[in-house]
């Protein structure tokens, strides 16, 4: 765990026939702030009325979310108290244990002092087992502090007034993973949300949290959730988290993405309102540059007017703007994208997806865009998935992240004859990029649902050797590989029963798909297409014609037409070898680079 947990020992006290042990305990969640847990266990045979106070010196303040003051009054939405002691009077069940939670902003490296235990009686059996929580400063001047119970905790931090969620988000989850390396980001998740007033489910990669970050997750609020296995995807780590969001009664549930930044909640708010029951949450740092677009969406649509206006919408909340590229449509698909909010490039004349896809990027590349995610237009792509792409290319530092059907627990049902087709040409696109190794293999080389860097923006929209037809998605695969660009899939889910699909047929696409893979591999890697023929046809010739040989030396019966035939074999062979190393020769030489590189850049 990131957290460094600090164990200060125990303060131990005995009144009467109660005996009650203290402990204090810091977990590191930034470099000037950390988690202070004060555990009070009564041992006596009755419920036990204990009062202690915990120091805060004046190197180190107290953050109190909306703490109340005196009896009416309101610091607002933060305090923040040093230079003084927490006092807290709260009544302990027998053999019972209590545990109050407060965030302290401070050096860490400081020593804390000990709490002390001011007062030990037997409780009063009416008395109800609330906590009650008085700040005394140094002058002492006594302020109260209200706290709440959250699963046996009480806490200061996330509980003291808890601010009213988002109306759309009212009765949703805030769902999160723990992985090796964001465990204090995923503690700053939940103070985060508890504060907002909202449930907070978490589960963990790989074996699970263990006690010790179980603990702490659940005294600040969470409920932990087991994940379903220690190889689970993070696919199936939210399916885990959206069944108990469901068995508790949820109304739904807002993933965070793996980083935990903080939630941009305005905007999740708005892509929330058009989602089934789950979405990915926005970052607050889509928001935060001002100069130039983070996240431009691209929609290339052709004749899409029956479904581009909802596309667009439900695209809306996770973008900074949405740009549709009207391929020569004949139907209305440039207005009710426009209705919608989007930004529309027209083209005079049906140009192709690939020829959609050069002007998205020419346009991103336009606006400075730090990411472009290119999703369909018929709806097959599911926008809520949009900062799964991006935060994993943020993170990863992905020139091009691929939204992938193939990789973690499949969801999507493909159909049959598309299944065979695609996994044709996803063999065939491997194997002419070289990658033959399952470590560079790229699973969906034909999911049009991407999102692409900066730097891929730039790169791609200077690339006049990408096709105009749906052999692009493979273009762009060997312009990556070309140029160096590094390639990540991602899981998502691709809906085919949906209105307005694809118009071209599955053949026809495949077809294409081949002929391209052809055409590049023959001119790419002309050792490969037509050097290894080459050199097996001459082999079978010349193995042909030695059999010949040896057989009209013992019979001294030679058959002259198959003697031909070897001949041919060996000579076509030959020339297919000739070929192959001419052609690789010429692809090789500084002239030939030179002119594929002006190329690449005469936009």
């Amino acid at each position: 765990m990131g957290a460094e947990r600090d164990e200060m020992g125990d303060t131990d006290a005995r009144q009467g026939d109660e005996d009650v042990a203290v402990t204090k305990s810091t977990h590191r969640i930034g470099a000037d702030s950390q988690l202070v847990t004060v555990s009070v266990r009564a041992d006596g045979a009755e419920p036990t009325d204990v009062t202690i106070a915990d120091a805060v010196p004046e190197t180190h303040a107290l953050r109190v979310a909306g703490a109340a003051v005196g009896t009416g009054g309101s610091d607002g939405p933060e305090a923040t108290y040093s230079d003084g002691e927490v006092v807290v009077d709260q009544l302990i069940d027998s053999d019972g244990v209590r545990e109050l939670v407060y965030q302290l902003d401070g050096p860490a490296d400081r020593s804390l002092p000990r709490p002390t235990v001011e007062r030990v009686s037997s409780g009063p059996a009416d008395r109800d087992a609330s906590t009650r929580v008085t700040w005394e400063d140094a002058d002492g001047e006594a302020r109260r502090l209200t706290a709440r119970t959250d699963g046996g905790s009480e806490s200061v931090i996330a509980a003291s007034e808890v601010s009213d969620p988002h109306p759309m988000l009212r009765d949703v989850a805030i769902g999160v993973v723990l992985t090796a390396g964001n465990e204090d980001a995923a503690i700053g998740t939940v103070l985060r949300a508890r504060r907002r007033g909202h449930a907070v489910l978490v589960t963990a990669s790989g074996s699970g949290p263990d006690a010790e970050t179980v603990e702490l997750l659940e005294g600040i609020g969470a409920v932990v959730i087991d994940p379903p296995s220690k190889r689970a995807a993070q696919g199936d780590l939210h399916r885990a988290l959206s069944t108990a969001a469901r068995e508790r009664g949820l109304a739904g549930i807002v993933f965070q993405t793996r980083d935990c930044p903080p939630i941009d909640y305005e905007r999740t708010a708005a892509a929330f309102e058009r989602a089934d029951y789950e979405v990915v949450a926005i970052p607050q740092s889509w928001t935060e540059s001002a100069s130039a677009p983070s996240v431009v969406v691209g929609v290339p649509a052709y004749n899409a007017a029956a479904s581009i206006a909802e596309v667009v919408r439900r695209t809306a909340a996770y973008a900074d703007e949405v740009v549709v590229v009207d391929d020569g449509s004949a139907d209305e698909t440039a207005e009710r994208a426009r209705e919608a909010g989007a930004t529309v490039v027209v083209h005079e004349r049906n140009r192709g997806y690939g020829g959609a896809l050069k002007t998205l990027f020419r346009e991103a590349a336009k606006r400075g865009a730090a990411h472009l995610v290119v999703i369909d237009a018929d709806g097959q792509h599911d926008p809520a998935e949009i900062p799964r792409l991006v935060e994993t290319q943020r993170r990863e530092g992905t020139d091009i992240v691929i939204g992938s059907r193939y990789v973690g627990e499949r969801t999507t049902r493909i159909p049959l004859v598309r299944s065979v087709g695609l996994a044709v040409i996803n063999h065939l696109t491997n194997a002419s990029l070289g990658n033959l190794r399952p470590s560079g293999f790229i699973r969906d080389t034909q999911s049009g649902y991407r999102a692409y860097s900066g730097y891929a923006i730039k790169s791609l929209a200077n690339d006049r050797s990408i096709g105009d037809n749906m052999g692009a998605s493979t273009d762009i695969l060997y312009h990556a590989h070309r140029k160096r660009l590094s390639v990540s899939e991602v899981e998502t889910t691709i809906s085919y029963d949906v209105e307005n699909a694809s118009s071209q047929g599955s053949v026809s696409h495949g077809l294409d798909l081949v002929r391209n893979i052809l055409w590049t591999v023959e001119y790419g890697r002309p050792l490969l297409v037509l050097g290894l023929p080459g050199a097996i046809v001459t082999l079978f010739g010349t193995v042909a014609a030695v059999l010949l040989f040896a057989q009209f030396s013992q019979t001294g019966v030679l058959i002259p037409a198959r003697m031909i035939v070897s001949i041919l074999y060996v000579i076509g062979g030959l020339l297919l070898c000739i070929t192959a190393v001419m052609m690789h020769v010429l692809n090789r030489h500084p002239t030939m680079k030179r002119l594929r590189d002006d190329e690449d850049g005469n936009g």
